[in-house]
């Protein structure tokens, strides 16, 4: 029998206390309290994982923004399950990157999200 090796988690031990059933629910579109839950779920990991995310004290917090002194992140998550996500540099942190360094992160970025892609498709 081969020895399975778990790899250490990257994120916040914290995560273990917070519920994700949420994500074994069905249907695929959520209802308005699943919703909730859903957007909750993932303000409350967010926050676990140290970001600081501001909700604006919604009862369903759909929009969702991450920020720190030169960083900014609007996430906006749907019933669907899927999340439109906008990120904003600091105008000196713009200023500081060529147009190849640029695009480099931007390549970096993308991939990460075809990683997402590929993972999603992956647990079908």
């Amino acid at each position: 029998m081969n020895d399975v090796h778990i790899p250490t988690p990257i994120v916040a031990q914290e995560w273990d206390k917070i519920d994700t059933s949420v994500d074994n629910e069905e249907p695929q579109i959520l209802s308005s309290e699943q919703y909730a839950r859903y957007c909750a779920t993932i303000r409350d990991l967010l926050r676990a994982a140290g970001l600081s995310v501001q909700d604006f004290d919604r009862e369903t917090p759909e929009f969702l923004v991450i920020d720190d002194e030169e960083l900014g992140m609007q996430v906006r998550l749907s019933p669907d399950r899927l999340a439109n996500v906008e990120i904003t540099l600091d105008e000196d942190m713009a200023e500081a990157f060529n147009t190849v360094r640029f695009a480099g992160h931007l390549v970096r970025l993308f991939e990460l999200g075809r990683r997402f892609r590929d993972e999603s498709i992956g647990s079908l």
